[in-house]
C-alpha cells in the first residue's frame, strides 16, 4: 500500500512507491563468520544514521559478522579511514552521506582492496573505482513533492535550500526548480532561501520568507531539520500551519511525525538501500549502482487551497 495511504487512510498519492529500481529478490545474504563490516558517517544526520543502522543490523541478523560505526569528522576523515582499514581489515564499508561525496574515502577503500557501497545521490557512478553505489534519486524526490503541492492549489512556494557543498541539496533544489519551471510557476531568488540544514537555520530561513509579500502559501525544505525549523518560525510569527502555511520537506525522520503539526515529506527508503549495500559488499557482485526512490508520506501540515 501507498505510504500516504497507509499514513493517513487517503487514496493513493500521485508520486513513486517508495520502491527500488532494482530490488533486490530476497534477504540480503549475511557476511561470512567472523567478519566485520564499518559503517562511515560524519555525524551529521541522525536520522539518516539510524535508519541505516537498523537497516544494516536487520541483514545481518543471524549471521556473527560485527558492524562497527565509524564517526569520522570531515576534517580528518581520510587519514583515520585508511589507519582502520589497515589495523582492522573490514570485510566491508558502507559510506553514508555526505560521505559518499567524498570520493577520496571511496578510494582508500579501493586501495586496501576492501568492498565499498556507496549510500547517496544519483551521481553517474559506474563502478569504475572498483564500488558499489546504492543511489536515491534526490531530484526526482524535491521534484514529485513540489508537483504534488502544485497539485494541492499551491502557486507560490517557497524553498529553503541546503549547504552547497552537498549534492543531495544541490540536486533537491534542482528538482524544485524544475517542479516550478514544469507548472509555469514564479521561482524567482526571494522565494529561494539559503540554510545549512540545520534547525536554527530553519527558523531564520522561515522568516525571511514569511516576510515576503505576497508571502508563499507552500514552503518546502531541503532536509527535516530545517522543516522544524520553518513550524517553529510560523509559530513565532503567529502563521498558522497548515491554515495559513503548509510545510513539506524531503527526508523522512522520526522526528517529523512528533512535530506540532506532523510534517508532510518524501520519505527516502535508507533501511531497504542499507540492507542492499549489506548484500553488495558481502557478495560477489560485479561493481554497480542501484537507484531507490523517494515516497510521499502525507501528514498534517498541508492543506489544500
Amino acid at each position: 500500500m501507498p505510504a500516504a495511504a497507509r499514513e493517513t487512510g487517503a487514496p493513493p498519492m500521485p508520486v513513486p512507491a517508495a520502491r527500488a529500481a532494482l530490488r533486490p529478490s530476497s534477504r540480503p545474504a549475511p557476511a561470512a563468520g567472523g567478519a566485520l563490516l564499518a559503517l562511515v558517517h560524519d555525524g551529521s544526520d541522525r536520522g539518516v544514521l539510524e535508519a541505516v543502522e537498523a537497516g544494516m543490523a536487520e541483514a545481518l541478523d543471524g549471521s556473527v559478522a560485527a558492524l562497527v560505526v565509524l564517526a569520522l569528522p570531515n576534517g580528518d576523515a581520510a587519514p583515520r579511514l585508511r589507519a582502520f582499514l589497515q589495523r582492522h581489515r573490514p570485510a566491508g564499508v558502507v559510506l553514508l552521506p555526505p560521505s559518499p561525496e567524498r570520493t577520496d574515502l571511496a578510494h582508500l577503500c579501493a586501495e586496501a582492496g576492501v568492498p565499498c557501497a556507496r549510500l547517496g545521490p544519483a551521481r553517474g557512478h559506474d563502478g569504475a573505482d572498483g564500488q558499489h553505489a546504492i543511489a536515491s534519486d534526490e531530484r526526482r524526490a524535491a521534484r514529485d513533492l513540489v508537483t504534488w503541492l502544485v497539485a494541492q492549489g499551491h502557486a507560490r512556494i517557497g524553498f529553503v535550500s541546503g549547504p552547497e557543498d552537498s549534492l543531495a541539496a544541490q540536486q533537491r533544489e534542482l528538482g524544485y526548480l524544475d517542479a516550478m519551471a514544469d507548472a509555469g510557476l514564479d521561482r524567482g531568488p526571494a522565494l529561494i532561501v539559503p540554510g545549512d540544514d540545520s534547525f536554527v537555520s530553519g527558523i531564520e530561513a522561515g522568516r525571511l520568507l514569511l516576510e515576503i509579500s505576497p508571502r508563499p502559501t507552500a514552503v518546502v525544505s531541503s532536509n527535516d531539520e530545517m522543516a522544524a525549523g520553518l513550524l517553529h518560525a510560523a509559530a513565532q510569527m503567529g502563521v498558522a500551519v497548515p491554515g495559513e502555511l503548509s510545510v513539506a520537506c524531503i527526508g523522512d525522520s522520526a522526528l517529523l511525525a512528533r512535530t506540532l503539526p506532523t510534517l508532510t515529506a518524501m520519505h527516502i527508503p535508507w533501511d531497504l538501500m542499507a540492507a542492499e549495500a549489506v548484500r553488495l559488499v558481502t557478495g560477489e557482485d560485479a561493481p554497480r549502482e542501484m537507484e531507490f526512490f523517494a515516497s510521499l508520506v502525507v501528514r498534517d501540515s498541508v492543506a489544500a487551497l
